[in-house]
Parts: structure tokens; C-alpha cells; sequence
């Protein structure tokens, strides 16, 4: 037999009925049981008489019933006011988990008796808060999710899980760090005081922080721990809160993240604590492969001989940059860059010698631009390098100096010192007529051959109407 069966059968039992058995069978008990009492208390043989016993019988009879009537008015009504109650809350826990609708007072009744009846409806009401409880973590975990799944960009992801384990608590500002090498690095953050140079900390710097993340368990510290372990620059930035609450994100066994939040000054209570715990455990593996992906795609963009950009992705990031230009009407050059006579490298000390050759060269490019401008191995011994807001003229002299750069850099393979030099060609929009990047590229790579032309080791650009030798004087009095 099934539970559903047995559901069945005890449904079709009837409680009244067998109190009504009940009543009556006490009352025919009693009836029966009197006369011989009252004939040894009255010491009377009229007590045994049969007219007597059916009296007896009689009113014991009519006293179970007297007794099941008042037990139905009394108890009965406090039973169907409980069970339209029930009913009541019933529906709207139904409400709650279809609509994510709040359910604090309408899904709980009203104790009014301290008995038997006020237990089974204070039972009922810790039933449902539970209920509603689990119903509100599932809603909170389904929105993370139905977010989540939105983006994979860390700091996207990184903000959805702030948001989310922040409204836990209704912390009204905090942060969430990715964990890395006993490093914290700042990830999101909102209703802080936080300076841009504590983006990254040494996660040994902040005791409680270190003993959260090893002990991957939620901690809580208020005023009266002391705030000397926050030192001069907290994790919060100057602020200093009741409260603070530090929640670890563990995935695979190992620490990912760390979510700091300021708090109210009261401890947290078991609600609170089994929702922080539950969307920490869901958060932290989304953290993770959102981590994981941005380093894939880091690793996908990087040429592997000279860790800068690879031609797939500068190309990418100078379309972007291009439209922007397009749009705005602003500047932007691109300047080609090629090593000279390279395969002399290559046949006259080995490819080994030439690998050295393009690192080098790689490193003076990156190490001379700005922190908004690209460069991108293009092909080769050939590099493009995009010039973010230059015109002509600044296009050249930041040209020529990285030519001189690389002409003045110390390279030495088998005790030879390697002369190394460039030739370079520059195109500027809008002076260089173009719809799309490539047609820039097209004339810088022009303005380059030109270069060469001109006898290698130097800058050309074109200014709009023909490929022309950068004059250094110029940039010298530039």
C-alpha cells in the first residue's frame, strides 16, 4: 500500500463519528456501572431494579450526547475557523511562489487560545514561515540565475551575485573581490568610499578576511571586535560600520571570491544565514567559469612568442576604436611597423636568435605607447600599432621615438651585439580617406613600404596625398 493510499483510507475515517462511539459508549459504561455502585454505597436492592439500570443506561446515554454537542459547538468552531485559515494561507503561499509575492502576515494565523488548538496553530504558522521561507531563497535563486545566465563577463557576473546576496541582508553597501594567489583583487562594488589604488590587496593584510576564506564559513565582525585589523586602508574604504559581514565564494575545493558587506549592528538571524549559505554555493562556481572564461580569452588574444596582442584581436580592437572615430570625428592613426632585413637574423644565427629579435622589438613597442593606445604582432616580423586621438604629426614623432627606441636597445646573442632596427609608415584619419580600418591599414602599409624605399631605419608617412620621409628636425622641435 502507498502513502496515497493510506492518505485515502484515513480520509475516509471520520474523527466526529468516533467521538460521537465514544461519548456513548462511555455513557452506556457508566449507566451500567452505577446501580451496583449505588447499591453498595445506598445499600439498597432498588438499586438493581430493571427499570433502575434503564434509567442509569439512559442517562448516561443522554450525557454523551450532551457531552459530543457541547465538544462540537466549543472545539468544532475553533477547528473550522483554523481550517478556513489554513485555507487561506494555503492559497496565498500559492501566490508567493507563483508571483514572488511577500507573504509576512498573510500567511499566518492568529494564535487565540493556549491549549491544544493554540500549539497546532503556532506549529502550522513555524510551518509555514518555513515554508515561505525556502519558497522566497528559491525565487532569490532562480533571479540569480535567470541573471547569470545573461552574461559571462566577470565584472557582470561579478555585480549580479553582489546584488543578490547583498539584498539578503539589506546591506546597504558592499564588494565582492576575486581571490587569486593570496591577492584580492576589487571586482564590483556599490554605496562604498573606495580609492582607485586599493583595487588590489594582499589578502594577508586583513587577518579576518584571510580566516573567513580559509574556513570558507560566513563571519560576522562588529564594532566590538576592533577595527585594527582593518589598518589604513579597509576593504571598505574609509568607512566604518556597525557591522561587517564577510562571505566566502568556494568552488572545486578552493576559494574564488570573497563578498564583503556592511550590516546592521544584530547578529544574523537563521533565515538569513541559510540564504547567504545557499546562494554563496550557487554564486561561486558561476564566479568561477566567468573568471576562467575572461583568462581563456585573454590567452586566445595574446601572441605566445611576444605576450602582446595577436592579429584576430588588435583587428578587432581597431574596429571598435575606427567606428568610435567615425562617429565622434575624432583622430586616430595606425602606424606599420616591420623589423629590417629579419631573415638575416633567422639565416645568419638561427631562428632561436630571430625569436629574441621580435620580443625585444615587442617590448620597446608596448613599453612606448600609452595605456589607450593597441599594438598587435600583424604578421611576421610586422607589427600595428593604433594611435588613439593622434594626428599626423603626433602620429610621427610617437613613430620615430620608438624607432629610436629600438635602434638604441642592447641586443646580444653569441657574444654579438644584434643591430636592430625599424622602418615604419603612419596613416592618420581623416587625413588618410577611409570608410572602413582596413583601407587606413592599406595606406600605413603603403606609407611603410615607402619607408623602406626611402633606405630603411626610418619613418614615412602619408599626408593625404603622398607617402613622405617624417622629417626628425621637426620632431625635434616638437
Amino acid at each position: 500500500m502507498n502513502v496515497q493510499e493510506n492518505l485515502n483510507k484515513n480520509s475516509q475515517r471520520s474523527v466526529l463519528k468516533n467521538l460521537l462511539v465514544s461519548m456513548l459508549a462511555f455513557g452506556l459504561a457508566v449507566g451500567l456501572l452505577f446501580p451496583p455502585f449505588a447499591r453498595i454505597v445506598l445499600k439498597t436492592d432498588r438499586a438493581l431494579t430493571p427499570i433502575f439500570f434503564v434509567m442509569c443506561v439512559a442517562a448516561g446515554l443522554v450525557v454523551g450526547i450532551a457531552n459530543f454537542s457541547i465538544f462540537r459547538v466549543v472545539v468544532s468552531r475553533e477547528l473550522i475557523r483554523l481550517q478556513k485559515g489554513m485555507y487561506h494561507v494555503n492559497e496565498n503561499i500559492k501566490d508567493v511562489e507563483l508571483n514572488a509575492a511577500e507573504c509576512e502576515k498573510d500567511c499566518a494565523l492568529e494564535v487565540a487560545s493556549r491549549d491544544i488548538i493554540g500549539d497546532i496553530t503556532q506549529s502550522f504558522n513555524n510551518m509555514t514561515w518555513e515554508i515561505f521561507n525556502r519558497l522566497k531563497l528559491e525565487s532569490q535563486t532562480r533571479q540569480l540565475n535567470a541573471s547569470l545566465m545573461q552574461h559571462i563577463e566577470v565584472e557582470a557576473v561579478a555585480a549580479d551575485i553582489l546584488r543578490n546576496i547583498a539584498d539578503t541582508i539589506q546591506a546597504p553597501s558592499g564588494l565582492l573581490y576575486s581571490v587569486a594567489a593570496d591577492r584580492l583583487r576589487l571586482l564590483s562594488h556599490f554605496g562604498t568610499d573606495i580609492q582607485d589604488e586599493m583595487k588590489e590587496n594582499s589578502l594577508n593584510a586583513f587577518g579576518p578576511l584571510h580566516q573567513a576564506i580559509t574556513s570558507a564559513e560566513v563571519r560576522v565582525y562588529s564594532q566590538e571586535d576592533g577595527w585594527s585589523w582593518i589598518g589604513h586602508s579597509t576593504p571598505i574604504g574609509k568607512m566604518q560600520p556597525c557591522a561587517i559581514v564577510l562571505v566566502p565564494l568556494t568552488a572545486k575545493q578552493k576559494a574564488v571570491g570573497l563578498v564583503v558587506l556592511t550590516a546592521a549592528c544584530s547578529q544574523l538571524n537563521p533565515q538569513q544565514l541559510a540564504a547567504l549559505n545557499a546562494l554563496r554555493t550557487f554564486a561561486a562556481p558561476n564566479l568561477d567559469n566567468a573568471m576562467l572564461h575572461r583568462k581563456i580569452t585573454e590567452l586566445a588574444a595574446v601572441d605566445d612568442l611576444t605576450m602582446i596582442l595577436n592579429r584576430r584581436f588588435g583587428l578587432r580592437r581597431l574596429k571598435e576604436e575606427f567606428s568610435r572615430s567615425l562617429r565622434h570625428g575624432t583622430p586616430l592613426s595606425i602606424v606599420m611597423a616591420d623589423i629590417d632585413h629579419f631573415k638575416d637574423f633567422n639565416d645568419t644565427f638561427g631562428h632561436d636568435a630571430g625569436d629574441e629579435v621580435l620580443k625585444m622589438v615587442a617590448a620597446a613597442l608596448e613599453s612606448n605607447l600609452r595605456a589607450e593606445d593597441m599594438v598587435c604582432r600583424y604578421g611576421g616580423e610586422e607589427f600595428l600599432l593604433m594611435l588613439t586621438g593622434a594626428g599626423m604629426v603626433d602620429a610621427g614623432i610617437s613613430a620615430e621615438r620608438i624607432r629610436r627606441a629600438v635602434e638604441t636597445t642592447e641586443l646580444r646573442w653569441a657574444n654579438k651585439r644584434l643591430s636592430v632596427t625599424l622602418s615604419m609608415g603612419a596613416a592618420t584619419y581623416p587625413i588618410a580617406r577611409a570608410s572602413v580600418c582596413e583601407e587606413l591599414i592599406t595606406q600605413a602599409d603603403a606609407a611603410l613600404y615607402a619607408a623602406k624605399s626611402f633606405g630603411r631605419n626610418q619613418v614615412a608617412f602619408f599626408n593625404g596625398e603622398s607617402n613622405i620621409r617624417f622629417d626628425t628636425k621637426a620632431s625635434k622641435k616638437n
